[in-house]
């Protein structure tokens, strides 16, 4: 199935939460990866649209990954790209009880061949 994007969002905490992973990677990547992963993030916010948070998710292990369910259920997202295992791991049952029956939480990997 290929996927058609229509829109990207974030979320001021969305945004927040990516600010500190850059600096958690500034110590794990070479300044070249460093580069294009930045680049690549300023890329995304300066293209996303940025949207009020309406509904808490509280499910995931890590609170932290919190913010991208409640973003996602907040602008009814059908699909979440993300390589955080804890995400992964959420059962189709759990993401229907929070209120996002509809998301897919995909790996960039799998994205990326859908979109070809």
């Amino acid at each position: 199935m290929a996927l058609e994007i229509h829109e990207v969002w974030i979320s001021p905490e969305v945004e927040l939460e990516l600010g500190a992973l850059a600096g958690k990677l500034r110590q794990r990547l070479n300044p070249e990866r460093l580069r294009l992963w930045e680049a690549a993030l300023a890329q995304l916010v300066t293209r996303a649209r940025t949207a009020a948070v309406s509904h808490r998710v509280r499910l995931c292990r890590d609170p932290s990954d919190d913010a991208y369910l409640s973003l996602a259920r907040s602008v009814e997202a059908e699909v979440l790209v993300t390589g955080d295992r804890d995400l992964h791991a959420l059962s189709r049952e759990d993401l229907e009880r929070a209120g996002l029956g509809r998301l897919e939480i995909v790996t960039p990997r799998e994205f990326v061949e859908r979109l070809r």
